[in-house]
C-alpha cells in the first residue's frame, strides 16, 4: 500500500503537482509552507497543516512520503535545501510522473523524480535524486543528469549531454549533444549552448557564452 502523501510547500509548482497526485489517486494529506500565503486559491481545497518543521513533530518517516513543492526559476539552492533536510531525517521523497510523460523503461533514477506533462526522456538516461523535468521538455537518449537539476519546460537535451548537480536548465534552451554542464551553472531560457559550461557559470544567449555568476 502507498504511504499517504504531505506536499512541501505552497506555490505554483505545488499546485500543478497537486493536480498530478490528484490524477494518480494517490492519498494527499495537505501542505506545508514555511511563509503561507493569504491568497488560498493556488492550493485551493488542500489542508494546510501548518509550518514545514510540523512534519518532523506529527508524522513519522515510516508513516508518510513526501513531494517537493518547490521549483526553481534559476538557482535550485531552496529546493536542494528541502530535499537535504528531510532526507537526512530518513523521509523519503515520493516519485510524480505524469501520465502524458514519454519515459523510457532504460532510463534508471533516484527518489524523488519529478517528470510533468508532455517531457520525453529516452533510452539510457541516467537521473538523480531530486531532478524536476517540466513540461514538454525533452532529454535525448544517453544523457546524465545530476541530483536536484531542473530542466525548465521546453528545455531540449540532445543525446549523451551531461548535465552535473543543482543545474537549472531555462525554459527554451537547447544543450547540444555531448556537452557537458558544471555542477551548479545556469543555462539561461532560450540559450543555445554549443560548447562545455564549466561549474557555477551562467550560460546566455544563442550561441550561449558563458560568465560567472554569484550565488
Amino acid at each position: 500500500m502507498n504511504k499517504p502523501l504531505i506536499l512541501v510547500g505552497g506555490g505554483g509548482h505545488a499546485a500543478v503537482l497537486t493536480e498530478i497526485i490528484n490524477s494518480l489517486q494517490h492519498t494527499l494529506l495537505g501542505f506545508t509552507d514555511i511563509q503561507p500565503s493569504d491568497d488560498n486559491t493556488v492550493l485551493a481545497g488542500l489542508d494546510f497543516l501548518g509550518n514545514d518543521p510540523v512534519i518532523f513533530s506529527s508524522h513519522h518517516p515510516d508513516e508518510v512520503s513526501l513531494i517537493n513543492g518547490l521549483g526553481s526559476t534559476g538557482d535550485t539552492k531552496q529546493r536542494t535545501t528541502l530535499f537535504n533536510r528531510f532526507t537526512a531525517k530518513h523521509y523519503r521523497f515520493t516519485d510524480i510522473i505524469h501520465p502524458t510523460v514519454c519515459l523510457s523503461p532504460s532510463v534508471s533514477y533516484g527518489q524523488g523524480l519529478q517528470i510533468l506533462a508532455g517531457a520525453i526522456v529516452n533510452t539510457g538516461t541516467q537521473l538523480g535524486d531530486n531532478v524536476l523535468i517540466n513540461s514538454r521538455a525533452l532529454v535525448e537518449h544517453h544523457c546524465t543528469i545530476g541530483d536536484h537539476t531542473h530542466i525548465a519546460s521546453g528545455a531540449v537535451l540532445c543525446g549523451s549531454c551531461h548535465i552535473g548537480q543543482s543545474v537549472h536548465v531555462g525554459a527554451g534552451a537547447v544543450i547540444n549533444q555531448g556537452v557537458t554542464i558544471g555542477h551548479g551553472a545556469i543555462i539561461a531560457s532560450g540559450a543555445v549552448v554549443i560548447a562545455d559550461v564549466p561549474a557555477g557559470n551562467l550560460a546566455v544567449g544563442v550561441p550561449a557564452k558563458n560568465r560567472p555568476h554569484a550565488r
